[in-house]
């Protein structure tokens, strides 16, 4: 262990929780109810003087912070050696500020780190604002963060949305919102010192790691500035502080053959929809779930992996989620070095865990300070796009190192055809050495499954992850838990079980032996509270907390989930954020590109839906559906064909609200609409060709002359923009499900439109068959004369003249649209139509 390195990590993580301590306080260190007569003392000596004034006052709390605890931080140096003395803890965390000549080497690594982390030269005028508005504290106490996603691409809207000062919750209580009540920071500090206290490890690892996850849990919405950076959190700001900190001393102890101090890796995995889906038979209830988890543990696994490897830690993952990750690594020879042989092990025990079924492409580019810091025409918007451009060239030479060193390997045959036999869920063949396993179907019948030793645990994940509370994951196998629910993916070395917490105390003896070795997760926290601290005396261990999309579910199957009152179908449900890749690569303007704010706007999407769509299935649909997947920025839910679109309405609406209704921002999706016993490979198929047409829709505006892209959703074929068309169509639709269950309008009512509708001849949004404007309107006139409710004739009144007129309206409300108006009628009547039908019906 290289204990002045970790000294410098803890100390980057901590450099500014002055700033939230201060806020508890009284903000003037002659009043401070806070600081101690022998940190007021330390004024001149650890403050800045600007215009015979000292600045930078919150460098005092700081320090104050870490002189109530250095009880605490005393089992963490109490063995380093003697050189480190002069870089005590407390002058690495808050010397920050003073000019770099009165620094040492590595309060000065602190300093630059605390600057390109936020892109502002903390010496110039333009850092010194922050420093002036704290001294109107009153006024200054009472700023709020605002969130990051309303400036994207540079829309800033006539409202300000703030973030409610508070720990963490899946809740919409948590969203940014117009309100600026005044925040309450002594309560926030007071929980987090409570919380803070229960951290028991005396290993700067297991110390650091479990504080950086308590500092997420309640920094995400303090703001790390309230002029200059008002849109980034105090987490993002010690987060990409300590990982720039950790890279610029490896680059400062190594030889230097680059003037770029940095290495942006970044990772992509390629067929992770196809795994998921590859599921052959109608036991695809039982593998489904544990293999899309499967998939995260596997991703997380690779980043582990790195970071071992690199000797980095947890704040060196700027982003991993929805099966891409990226780390700030120091560009150093052996990093170098290190990361080409981790990527080589990588390929090798991916292939031989899965063949060619999955790759993940990593690369990484050298990266200097003028990017962090936006000089000579430099920006992480462009670094970025270049990552993305090199990684994904990667993707073209998939498994090179593999086929160079094993060509046979690669391109021999691997189905052997005929009676060999094959996995009873992903029909994938299976070798002598692999496991058969009998199960009963049913209790009135038995059936041999052949399952590959991977399937099995997948299903065995799948169900106990619902029953689980804590994820461990421990770097060898642990004796005491096998048995319990393990898996090792890859063979990569990181092993892990699913437990509860009432399982932590009987292996509490084992857990204090591997001390910082094991890392124990608490998924969503609890009661969408988000707390993971595990209150367990004596362990030495990481404490975390991470989303994760769908680990609360019914174990319903796919019958079950369609059994309701209306029409039995199945929903399969897929959505994802439009344009996300420009967001990422030009979204922040340039002169705004930090790395803090790229940690802010990553994280912001993992938080909705990694974390929070839980609360929207939860919700919404809690026994009908469930989440396969949700990460990144990609949902996957089966449930009720009904109550898919639902949970994608509801989807939607929040997301608008989560991101400030910001227009650079929407959301796409299709629902396939299928049996319940449709081959689950399938049926993702279909909700992506549903998904594909939602993305390629657009409405024409004729005022403008310009188009309304994207942000639709489409089922039954038919795309639909989530602002423009689904609404209207949607109230019509309710209109005629409502008086046929009242028996005002017969269901005939549906099929002669769904039967015009075919024999109009529609092309391009227009009729074609003339004939068809005559013969609907004598038709419907005919039905209306058998209904005696005045609404539902004036329904079909409405009907007949904006088919025949096309007035830009439908069932009387304008309608922005570029469908004819016989499209959305026939497709509300067809919608209507699967509301209506009995279960034993068949659908028109």
């Amino acid at each position: 262990m290289n204990a002045i390195r970790e000294h410098i990590y803890l100390a980057a993580l901590l450099h500014d929780i002055g700033k939230f301590y201060q806020r508890a306080d009284t903000g003037d260190i002659a009043s401070s109810k806070r600081l101690t007569s022998p940190i007021k003392e330390l004024e001149n000596v650890i403050l800045p003087l600007h215009d015979r004034v000292r600045t930078y006052k919150h460098c005092l709390w700081t320090a104050q912070f870490i002189e109530d605890y250095k009880v605490v931080f005393h089992k963490l140096v109490d063995n380093e050696p003697t050189n480190l003395t002069e870089d005590k803890l407390i002058n690495l965390a808050a010397k920050h500020h003073l000019p770099s000549e009165q620094l040492s080497l590595y309060e000065n690594i602190i300093k630059k780190a605390d600057a390109l982390s936020s892109g502002i030269d903390r010496d110039d005028e333009k850092a010194l604002k922050d420093d002036l508005d704290e001294r109107e504290w009153e006024i200054f106490r009472k700023k709020k963060m605002t969130s990051i996603l309303q400036s994207i691409k540079g829309h800033q809207g006539n409202d300000s949305y703030y973030l409610p000062l508070t720990k963490l919750t899946l809740t919409k209580d948590f969203f940014p919102n117009l309100q600026s009540d005044e925040p309450d920071y002594v309560f926030l500090w007071n929980n987090f010192e409570k919380d803070f206290k229960f951290i028991q490890a005396n290993t700067y690892r297991a110390f650091s790691e479990t504080l950086l996850n308590l500092l997420y849990n309640y920094t995400t919405t303090v703001p790390t500035s309230t002029v200059n950076s008002p849109d980034v959190s105090l987490y993002d700001h010690l987060k990409t502080t300590a990982a720039l900190a950790v890279c610029l001393y490896d680059y400062e102890q190594s030889e230097k053959n680059s003037n770029s101090p940095f290495l942006l890796i970044g990772a992509d995995f390629s067929g992770i929809q196809s795994y998921i889906y590859q599921i052959v038979s109608k036991y695809a209830s039982k593998n489904l779930k544990g293999r899309s988890f499967y998939l995260r543990i596997l991703s997380d696994t690779i980043v582990r992996f790195l970071l071992k490897e690199l000797h980095l830690f947890q704040a060196n993952i700027i982003y991993n989620s929805g099966g891409g990750f990226y780390i700030l690594a120091p560009n150093t020879k052996n990093t170098k070095e290190r990361l080409e042989q981790a990527i080589l092990k990588i390929e090798k025990e991916l292939f031989n865990a899965h063949g060619t079924a999955l790759y993940v492409a990593i690369d990484a580019i050298e990266m200097s300070e003028d990017v962090l810091m936006h000089h000579n025409s430099q920006n992480l918007g462009i670094a970025w796009k270049e990552l993305f451009e090199k990684r994904d060239q990667k993707k073209f030479k998939k498994f090179s190192s593999v086929v160079q060193n094993d060509y046979r390997k690669v391109f021999s045959p691997s189905m052997h055809g005929g009676e060999y036999k094959r996995d009873s869920i992903t029909g994938e063949e299976m070798t002598e050495k692999e496991i058969r396993l009998s199960e009963k179907e049913s209790s009135t019948e038995s059936q041999v499954m052949y399952l590959k030793e991977t399937t099995r645990k997948q299903i065995e994940l799948g169900r106990f992850l619902r029953n689980s509370d804590i994820m461990m994951v421990a770097e060898q196998e642990i004796a005491c838990c096998r048995d319990k629910v393990g898996i090792a993916p890859a063979n990569l070395g990181f092993h892990y079980y699913f437990l509860k917490r009432s399982d932590l105390n009987k292996i509490e003896k084992e857990l204090q032996i591997l001390a910082d070795k094991v890392t124990l997760v608490s998924l969503n926290g609890q009661n969408l509270s988000c707390d993971f601290m595990l209150q367990v005396d004596g362990i030495n261990n990481i404490h975390a907390l991470e989303f994760y999309g769908g680990n609360i579910y019914e174990e319903n199957t796919f019958s079950d989930m369609c059994d309701n009152n209306s029409f039995e179908r199945l929903g399969v449900l897929r959505m994802d954020v439009d344009n996300l890749g420009s967001i990422f690569q030009s979204g922040i303007a340039p002169q705004d590109a930090t790395l803090s704010r790229y940690s802010a706007l990553s994280r912001s999407f993992d938080y909705f839906f990694s974390g929070y769509l839980n609360t929207i299935q939860q919700e919404v649909s809690p026994k009908n559906s469930f989440i396969v997947y949700s990460g990144g920025d990609d949902v996957f839910i089966v449930g009720g064909w009904d109550h898919t679109i639902a949970l994608a309405k509801r989807i939607h609406s929040d997301f608008k609200k989560f991101t400030c209704y910001n227009p650079a921002f929407s959301i796409s999706g299709g629902i396939a609409i299928l049996p319940d016993t449709y081959p689950i490979m399938k049926g993702a198929k279909e909700s992506a060709d549903e998904e594909s047409n939602a993305k390629k829709h657009f409405i024409k505006d004729e005022e403008t002359n310009g188009y309304y892209e994207k942000n639709s959703i489409s089922f039954m074929n038919t795309p639909l923009n989530w602002g423009k068309e689904f609404p209207t169509v949607e109230s019509l639709k309710n209109n005629i499900v409502t008086f046929i269950k009242n028996e005002n309008l017969p269901k005939s009512f549906i099929s002669k439109i769904i039967s015009h509708a075919m024999n109009a001849q529609i092309k391009a949004h227009k009729i074609m068959n003339m004939k068809t404007f005559w013969i609907i309107t004598y038709d419907l006139v005919r039905l209306k004369s058998t209904v005696k409710d005045s609404d539902c004739k004036e329904l079909i009144d409405r009907c007949i003249k904006e088919v025949c007129g096309h007035k830009g309206t439908l069932n009387g409300k304008r309608i922005e649209t570029s469908y004819h108006p016989l499209e959305l009628w026939t497709f509300a009547a067809r919608w209507a139509e699967l509301e209506t039908r009995n279960k034993n019906q068949q659908i028109i």
